[in-house]
């Protein structure tokens, strides 16, 4: 690991997309959910190129299932390749890494040459030496409590930033882990990462320990005429020099994908 000093860093974190809701399309509100839901994500990525960010992060659920249809995925694809910078990404518990997965399907990152996918079970570690940056995440097959997202995150190597992704239940330290893929509040703490992305949890939240800096983005879509936590990004500004800072500011995409669709219908 190199010990280049480091440099600023601005990276977009979204997570639990849902493209291609799962549910009965013939419902007048799950199919404007679903136009909602597709338009936030194409607004995301259109926030990524406006403000001109280093990195894009998907902390899981791209999908709503591992069954898209063609359609939907070629979306996506489309999408992404709009970005034209590096984007990393994590499944989730919808898009699970299982025998069915749609990551099992479809080679998202063959398609999408600036995509790194990373779904190994043990966890994967990445340096993108441009900017000097570590990544770590893990595939999930199942959600279920056995599963730990941040298990395995490895000790810090270098002066580089570190980011990890994970995907599951932020929990106190001294709560039993009666949920499904928890994340506790230590393992956070004692990770000594510089950032973590976390999804799973819809609503914008920081769950911070000690001086790692850790948030849910929330998720990008939202439930019309529902004034809920849904419908945001996290903007993240790490800044270099003697003294690092990280800066998060909650982005409302609510105001921007309800004016696109109303241009669309209009």
């Amino acid at each position: 690991m190199t010990n280049t000093p480091r440099q600023c860093l601005k990276v977009l974190h979204t997570a639990d997309v849902h493209l291609d809701l799962d549910g009965y399309i013939a419902d007048p509100h799950t199919r404007r959910y679903r136009d909602i839901i597709h338009q936030a994500f194409s607004t995301v990525i259109d926030l990524a190129i406006g403000e001109n960010v280093d990195l894009l992060l998907i902390a899981g659920d791209l999908f709503d299932s591992n069954r898209p249809s063609a359609d939907v995925v070629e979306f996506a694809i489309q999408e992404l390749r709009r970005v034209g910078r590096p984007i990393v990404m994590i499944p989730g518990n919808h898009d699970c890494i299982n025998t069915q997965s749609i990551y099992r399907q479809v080679n998202l990152p063959g398609a999408c040459p600036d995509l790194l996918l990373i779904s190994h079970l043990d966890g994967e570690r990445h340096q993108l030496s441009s900017h000097n940056l570590v990544l770590w995440g893990r595939g999930m097959v199942e959600h279920e409590p056995a599963y730990r997202p941040l298990g395995g995150i490895p000790r810090l190597q270098g002066d580089a930033w570190h980011i990890a992704l994970g995907h599951g239940f932020f929990m106190a330290d001294d709560v039993p882990s009666y949920r499904s893929s928890p994340i506790y509040a230590g393992e956070i703490r004692d990770s000594g990462w510089d950032y973590l992305a976390l999804g799973h949890c819809h609503a914008f939240s920081n769950v911070s320990q000690g001086a790692v800096t850790a948030y849910y983005a929330g998720a990008p879509g939202f439930f019309p005429g529902v004034q809920g936590a849904d419908g945001h990004v996290a903007l993240v500004q790490c800044e270099a020099g003697e003294s690092r800072h990280i800066d998060v500011r909650r982005i409302d995409l609510r105001p921007m994908v309800n004016a696109a669709l109303e241009q669309r219908m209009g």
